[in-house]
């Protein structure tokens, strides 16, 4: 097939869960031998820099980039909130985006384009204008629940007011957005059942985040000895879940193993998170290597409480081989079995007594990490995902 993929932000380099997800169907469709084309959305926050990308990626993608200003400008934020349009929508709509895409479009025959979120759908139009290829939409969360989740953890006032206002502003758009499509991509069976209920009516496929696995199964897991949390930063869903974590969960952890050790690693880590020595609490900021970080003796936390779709590092860490403590939403579309493949816990006292039977029964760990691992690796394969997908699109394509 020939496909163009349109992304949001670069895939390469790998800078977040969005990212790898978004490479992963890349390389997927690259090994499977489909001519795959890309154009992404360069930002401040995500900028693109083709001299840091590997000659043969340039070659198999012919990646092109347009700039585009997503930065938060309260006047533009406030003319969509009177207006009645989603902000999030609006910020990626921009006429370079638009004459570079028509010029792709005018140059090039497609089968399919591959809209990487809902974030980019305000362009479907002008697909429809330029081309026959069949249009699908990979929507890697149900954008809507994300904010009505931070609203809800957020206190009462105008804050929490406008995040509610952000949220039924995505869920009307999104309710309608998404039929323009010819096709839906989930990251999980969940996500597609909410979709359904807003009344989605068109053809949906679940592909999760795959990787590629090398090392065997069954190599020797190491003894843990701290607690982490790794993630990007910059995500309102793991501040408020690192917030809870260390505010919440900790103390009572330290109460009990008084010399228990936690770090935070990531991205844009803000100020207000800060090593703490008495509370041993260590602050890494951003790693060189997240695969080297993840070979570290740890138990790998997920403390989120808002969002949808797929946690990468939940796979990225279990695959490697680390017991997890997470709360429901954390591992969700995982079919994780709790106390078998990791300890699901939603409170934070169960959460930190999770932490607290982790630390001191080390075969626990060792047992929920091999097993945790096994599972992964066997439902999380990239070549498999990609196979079920390319089956889909096959069926769907002019």
């Amino acid at each position: 097939m020939r496909i163009l993929q349109l992304c949001p932000k670069p895939p390469r380099p790998s800078l977040d869960g969005g990212c790898l997800a978004m490479d992963a169907i890349t390389r997927g469709f690259v090994a499977q031998g489909h001519t795959v084309k890309m154009l992404v959305v360069s930002t401040e926050k995500h900028p693109f820099n083709i001299e840091k990308l590997d000659y043969d990626y340039v070659q198999s993608t012919a990646i092109e980039a347009v700039s585009i200003d997503t930065a938060l400008h309260p006047t533009a934020a406030l003319k969509s909130l009177i207006q009645g349009k989603s902000y999030h929508i609006a910020r990626f709509y921009t006429k370079s985006f638009i004459n570079k895409l028509e010029e792709i479009l005018s140059n090039s025959q497609f089968d399919i384009i591959f809209l990487e979120s809902l974030f980019l759908s305000s362009y479907a139009p002008i697909i429809r204008a330029h081309s026959n290829a069949k249009m699908i939409l990979r929507a890697h969360n149900v954008e809507h629940s994300i904010w009505e989740g931070l609203a809800d953890e957020t206190p009462k006032g105008l804050k929490k007011w406008y995040l509610y206002k952000l949220a039924a502003q995505l869920k009307k758009y999104e309710s309608t957005a998404v039929n323009d499509f010819d096709a839906l991509i989930t990251i999980t069976d969940k996500d597609a059942d909410t979709f359904s209920n807003l009344g989605a009516t068109l053809p949906m496929h679940t592909a999760p985040f795959g990787m590629d696995f090398s090392s065997p199964v069954d190599e020797p897991t190491k003894e843990v000895n701290h607690v982490f949390h790794f993630g990007s930063m910059d995500w309102k869903p793991n501040i408020q879940g690192v917030e809870w974590l260390t505010k919440e969960v900790w103390p009572v952890v330290r109460k009990s193993i008084s010399n228990a050790k936690l770090i935070l690693a990531g991205r844009n880590m803000p100020d207000t998170f800060r090593s703490d020595p008495d509370k041993g609490i260590e602050i890494l900021g951003e790693v060189k290597s997240a695969s080297e970080f993840l070979q570290r003796p740890g138990i790998m936390t997920i403390p989120i409480h808002s969002g949808s779709g797929m946690r990468v590092k939940a796979i990225e860490g279990m695959s490697a081989g680390l017991p997890t403590v997470s709360t429901t939403i954390g591992v969700c579309g995982l079919d994780l079995v709790h106390r078998k493949h990791a300890l699901i816990a939603d409170s934070a006292n169960d959460f930190a007594q999770a932490l607290i039977d982790l630390l001191r029964n080390k075969e626990q760990a060792n047992e929920l990490a091999i097993s945790g691992k096994k599972h992964i690796r066997k439902k999380f394969s990239n070549p498999l995902i990609i196979s079920e997908l390319t089956e889909f699109l096959e069926a769907i394509k002019p």
